[in-house]
């Protein structure tokens, strides 16, 4: 009766306003608090989410790492040599001339001899034009000696094979250095024989990982 009677004279003495202000203040208070440790709650969640993300994402980044240096770490010195530069060019060309120089109907035809001639001839070749060498990297730029005459095939398996991944029915030979094609030039051009091949010619960077 007492706290009824209390609550009866401040309200006939105060302003209704002020006395509900006065009611609700602990309650907005409460309920500012309640907010801002919400808020608070919220920023600590989003500085772990991110932490893990980051965590994540170094991970990853280590893990392709070592894949990358494991695959590259056990690179063919020789790849260039074994692999590019004796990749037989426009092989089909070659053997059906071959095949035509044998025929009647194309006795000993000068147009054929000189193409043949120049298909022997027609194979990659580069040389080193500059090498930096560090305890974990062998770097050497690689220019190519001259241009050289390819179809689409021949195009197709030799990329596959500098650029180490499978394009269409290709695939790249085990034992690849890491092969960079730091220019590339190619020209549609006619043969002699009025057939069309692709002009090519590239520069080469190598690098060959020599420890993990």
């Amino acid at each position: 009766m007492f706290l009824e009677k209390c609550g009866q004279f401040f309200f006939l003495k105060m302003r209704p306003l002020f006395f509900f202000a006065l009611v609700l203040f602990p309650l907005l208070t409460a309920a500012f608090f309640l907010s801002q440790k919400f808020s608070e709650l919220q920023a600590l969640e989003e500085r772990f989410s991110n932490a893990a993300r980051k965590e994540k994402l170094a991970l990853e980044r280590k893990a392709r790492k070592e894949r990358f240096l494991n695959r590259y770490s056990t690179s063919n010195s020789y790849f260039l040599d074994q692999q590019i530069e004796s990749f037989p060019l426009l092989l089909n060309e070659r053997l059906k001339l071959e095949a035509l120089l044998h025929h009647p109907a194309f006795p000993e035809s000068q147009a054929i001899k000189d193409r043949l001639s120049f298909l022997k001839e027609n194979r990659l070749a580069f040389v080193e034009e500059k090498m930096e060498v560090s305890s974990q990297i062998k770097e050497v730029e690689e220019k190519q000696r001259h241009p050289v005459q390819m179809d689409e095939n021949d195009l197709k398996h030799v990329l596959s094979l500098i650029e180490d991944i499978p394009i269409e029915t290709y695939s790249p030979a085990s034992g690849s250095p890491q092969i960079l094609i730091k220019e590339f030039r190619l020209k549609k051009q006619e043969t002699s024989l009025q057939t069309e091949v692709f002009e090519v010619e590239m520069d080469l960077l190598k690098r060959e990982f020599t420890e993990l």
